[in-house]
């Protein structure tokens, strides 16, 4: 009985730092830090935006008006179009809107993919601060001076990230993103956010000439590789990225998800040899991370087991103070994500939907740990439809 009760005992504590404590923990630690908001620098740095594009003949044009509107010195700015190798009128279109335009230019990968297209072109880049933005993700006005507010405030910060969210999709897509963004912001109030999100992020030119070439989600390379060094990664409020390309039905939903949560595992994974060498603070988050995507299903699913196993010895005792502990550090953070405030505004959602967010999540996050031996992608693959 004692070694149901020890593993019973165990498995709650995993479940309750990785579901509750984590986040609680970092509240906290963002209380006593007190993060300053940034102000607009004196001096503004050259900025080189980077803009990945592959048969985006539905969206370019937009994005092309989007980066027309952005508030910036033009003598300190250099947008650079690279094409993948487009089928569609992605380049024609391109080239009719941006010739009159000298901060514009256009540039052709040899190579389609991601990866390949940021490779080709970064050392052609002149800016100080790197900024690669998707096609579908829109900035305001003010976002790159937001981005360079961020990298001028705090020299150790090498990774700003724009506050991403979508525009209009599932309400199940939407409860999933405030999540995601509120424990973003509770990271970056704590010291650092563990990524930044592919619609637009920002980095410190030396902190890399190039991407590997078997990444899979720049977003999550660029992040951890900062976070790992000892650098910090800013997931900023004030510049915003909608993103106008999103899932529309469950069938575009849970496989988009299910790549995701692929390539985030497998660049996490990336930086396991660096675990040794990371400061304490992002070693606690490194291993949070990894822990919430290989073993917070199966820890769910033991829980339950090892619950059933008590009660059947009587041990109802336990079982009650193991729940009474979870459900205790469930109110706190969600009174701790209530707190945190978006900068899209308020965000109510029924209890069906946050179920329904939380058992397709899990089922998402399971189906990956168990594939992920088998299952492999790159940076080129099959974006969500223009509906």
């Amino acid at each position: 009985m004692w070694l149901s009760v020890l593993i019973f005992v165990v498995i709650t504590l995993i479940l309750g730092w990785t579901l509750f404590g984590y986040f609680i923990y970092l509240f906290l630690i963002g209380l006593f830090n007190q993060k300053k908001p940034p102000v607009f620098p004196e001096i503004w740095p050259k900025i080189s935006i980077i803009v990945p594009c592959y048969n985006e003949a539905g969206h370019i044009l937009e994005k092309v008006k989007n980066l027309k509107e952005i508030d910036y010195p033009p003598d300190l700015l250099e947008i650079v179009f690279v094409d993948g190798g487009s089928s569609d009128n992605t380049l024609g279109l391109l080239k009719m809107e941006i010739t009159r335009d000298k901060f514009f230019r256009i540039d052709v990968s040899p190579k389609k993919g991601k990866i390949n297209q940021l490779n080709h072109i970064l050392p052609e880049t002149k800016g100080d601060i790197i900024v690669n933005t998707d096609v579908d993700g829109l900035l305001n006005k003010e976002a790159i001076k937001w981005i360079a507010a961020e990298f001028a405030q705090d020299p150790s910060v090498s990774v700003v990230g724009a506050y991403c969210y979508p525009d209009d999709t599932l309400d199940i897509e939407h409860c999933y993103w405030s999540a995601q963004n509120k424990s973003r912001f509770l990271e970056t109030f704590a010291k650092t956010s563990s990524i930044v999100v592919a619609q637009c992020y920002a980095f410190r030119k030396e902190l890399l000439k190039s991407f590997p070439e078997d990444v899979v989600a720049d977003d999550v390379y660029v992040a951890f590789l900062a976070n790992s060094s000892g650098l910090k990664t800013i997931y900023s409020n004030l510049a915003k990225a909608p993103e106008i390309r999103t899932p529309k039905n469950y069938s575009d939903f849970i496989p988009h998800k299910f790549r995701k949560s692929n390539a985030y595992l497998r660049e996490s994974l990336r930086f396991v040899y660096k675990l040794p060498d990371m400061d304490n603070f992002f070693k606690m988050m490194f291993v949070t991370k990894i822990a919430q995507q290989l073993f917070l299903p199966l820890a769910f699913f033991s829980w339950l087991f090892f619950a059933g196993v008590l009660i059947t010895l009587f041990r109802f005792d336990i079982v009650i103070i193991g729940t009474l502990l979870l459900l205790v550090l469930l109110i706190i953070t969600n009174r701790i994500f209530n707190w945190v405030k978006l900068p899209d505004g308020l965000h109510k959602y029924s209890l069906w939907t946050i179920i329904r967010v939380y058992i397709i999540t899990n089922i998402i996050v399971f189906s990956t740990g168990l594939s992920y031996p088998f299952y492999r992608q790159d940076s080129s693959y099959k974006r969500l439809e223009n509906k």
